[in-house]
């Protein structure tokens, strides 16, 4: 997919008919969300997991609160960290990850059924489940001489390790799955390449083109061929002097287009950029005509989730409807984050 760097700069509604306004319910203050680290919808409802706190909250799709699923503690169901999670469709399950190697499965209501235990695994940060029914755990930590991806059974057993390259490569994303139409899609921070993901292949199925603004294959090779107790260092260096200019980070996909986040330096935004599978045309950006930024926490064919940060709440005055704008006025900077869904044109 051929990308020119630059950006364009498109309004909000180039990209979106329809925006609302999804304010997140504090519940007898028993749902203050601290750091939003991911948002997943499905069917009617809205997930919500925070590591800080931790915890995972389900909402309506206004933004209601209903439950939390699980809780901190040493009690059956209750978990220590909770550092990810995914709706099992199959299954009907709500599955929980704790990053050493623990998964806590509820059914859609929130009552616990199970722990399981991933069996020769010492950390992980991410997790997805495969079309053909394996869970696969990321772990950022692994060296080159380790699978960084393993894929593990139902009852917590290892089927496969994929995946092998330097551990500082390895830190520079965490969440590095997505799904779309029941397939799960993988990517690094130092890769063009996007790959399918199952119990029997690792295999690239697209790859980011930005020309002469793609990575250097050199200075990649420089940071894999250093002695993995001085790549840090080295990859510290390029960051600082912009020869790592950028790295990848979210990726998604719907019907219409792949999306890609891309960040400088120590995460901050470079651009958002929608790539339309049916015209070839990009649209790239960090912050839309209106002055806000979009980055999408989630997407479907239908809409995307991102989050309103508070100091734009006035930029939306001119974009929303007065009865979506009304709902703002509610707000102040100590309540819950503040979604908004954007309806794909």
């Amino acid at each position: 997919m051929k990308v020119e760097l630059k950006p364009n700069t498109p309004s909000v509604h180039d990209l979106f008919s329809r925006i609302e306004v999804v304010p997140l319910e504090d519940h007898n203050d028993s749902c203050l969300v601290m750091r939003l680290s991911k948002v997943f919808p499905y069917k009617d409802k809205i997930y919500v997991l925070d590591r800080k706190i931790p915890a995972c909250y389900e909402f309506d799709k206004n933004g209601n609160f209903i439950r939390p699923i699980g809780k901190t503690g040493n009690g059956p169901g209750e978990y220590i960290h909770a550092d990810d999670c995914l709706i099992d469709e199959a299954r009907q399950e709500i599955v929980l990850m704790e990053c050493f190697g623990f998964l806590y499965v509820y059914d859609m209501t929130g009552k616990f059924l199970r722990k399981v235990k991933m069996q020769d695994l010492m950390a992980c940060h991410s997790f997805a489940l495969t079309s053909d029914g394996k869970y696969a755990l990321w772990n950022g930590a692994a060296t080159k001489d380790q699978s960084a991806i393993n894929l593990f059974d139902f009852d917590g057993n290892l089927v496969k390790g994929y995946w092998h390259q330097p551990e500082q490569f390895n830190w520079m994303l965490l969440s590095v799955f997505y799904s779309y139409a029941g397939n799960t899609y993988f990517s690094t921070g130092y890769s063009p390449d996007v790959y399918e993901l199952s119990a029997d292949t690792l295999q690239a199925v697209y790859q980011w083109d930005f020309g002469e603004n793609n990575l250097s294959p050199s200075v990649l090779r420089n940071i894999e061929n250093e002695d993995e107790s001085h790549s840090d260092k080295l990859v510290g260096e390029y960051l600082e002097n912009g020869t790592l200019p950028y790295s990848f980070d979210t990726q998604y996909q719907n019907e219409r287009y792949y999306y890609v986040r891309l960040t400088k330096s120590y995460g901050n935004l470079l651009y958002d950029i929608f790539y339309d599978k049916q015209t070839g045309y990009s649209f790239v950006f960090d912050k839309v005509k209106e002055g806000f930024s979009i980055s999408p926490l989630a997407m479907t064919d239908e809409y995307m989730l991102c989050l309103l940060k508070y100091e734009d709440f006035d930029l939306m005055k001119e974009v929303l409807p007065e009865d979506e704008y009304a709902k703002l006025t509610k707000l102040d900077e100590e309540s819950n984050p503040c979604l908004l869904r954007l309806y794909f044109k």
